[in-house]
């Protein structure tokens, strides 16, 4: 009788144990952001958590803020978060960062058809570039402009975009202008390299060009439409709500030229 009592206090002392370490660990995660959350649930690949107004209400900065330091703190690379209707789910992107991947509502009556449009959207995600160049001295002027809209291909890696470019050069002699149309293609290297997110990238693009060439002096102008291509590599530097890119180009019409621009990516939050 007395060794089964002292079994019971041992199984007791072992259960409130495990129970009080159970408790610990989840108010590890709750008790920063209690005002946010009620409870949560982890998983091997994910955390779940379902959340209070003061979530609800929270700015778009906010959530991701709090979302990043619970993946960091519970080392986990997805997040679940349920309240009412709604649904988010958070997750790494390509350099690492915290971002809202989808938000769907569950009592949405084209629910299937948002969820659907919405995976295509982080799988796919579209954005625009502008970028130029000026050179000028007293014998020479050029100067440069490129559009690039796009979508992904492989998300943050590899990209595909509809090209248009203007390029004019004046010199003593000859005025050219070239105005390219075509489609253009990035693969980018993404990295983190002393805190900044920064991606090499290689690429090319092949179109047609229209070159008007006039020649001071003569009342004759010479024009044509013939096949573009070009070769191009860089650096993209991941600011704000897009990335800064510099780089080189070589192209059959445009020869070297030194490129910089900016991309911006509407989905990005």
């Amino acid at each position: 009788m007395k060794m089964k009592k002292i079994y019971i206090i041992i199984f007791a002392l072992v259960a409130g144990h495990y129970c009080t370490a159970q408790q610990s660990g989840q108010n590890e995660l709750i008790i920063p952001f209690n005002s946010y959350f009620e409870s949560d649930s982890v998983t091997e690949t994910s955390v779940n958590l379902n959340a209070k107004q003061g979530y609800i209400d929270a700015s778009m900065q906010t959530k991701q803020f709090i979302i990043d330091n619970v993946l960091s703190s519970r080392n986990r690379k997805v997040a679940f978060i349920s309240y009412g209707d709604m649904r988010e789910i958070w997750g790494k992107d390509a350099y690492g960062s915290t971002v809202l991947l989808d938000s769907i509502n569950m009592n949405g009556s084209d629910l299937g058809k948002v969820r659907e449009n919405s995976q295509k959207l982080i799988r796919h995600p579209w954005f625009f570039y502008f970028g130029g160049q000026g050179m000028y001295n007293s014998d020479y002027l050029s100067l440069s402009f490129n559009v690039r809209t796009g979508f992904f291909l492989l998300l943050n890696k590899w990209d595909l975009a509809l090209s248009q470019g203007l390029n004019i050069s004046d010199t003593e002699n000859n005025t050219t202008t070239n105005i390219s149309i075509g489609l253009s293609s990035k693969y980018y290297f993404p990295m983190t390299f002393k805190g900044q997110r920064i991606s090499p990238y290689f690429g090319g693009s092949i179109g047609y060009a229209y070159v008007n060439s006039s020649v001071s002096g003569s009342d004759t102008d010479t024009e044509e439409w013939q096949p573009d291509y070009s070769a191009m590599a860089g650096v993209s530097w991941a600011l704000g709500p897009g990335s800064l890119d510099v780089g080189v180009q070589y192209g059959k019409t445009s020869k070297l030229t030194i490129t910089a621009g900016y991309t911006f990516f509407p989905w990005r939050r």
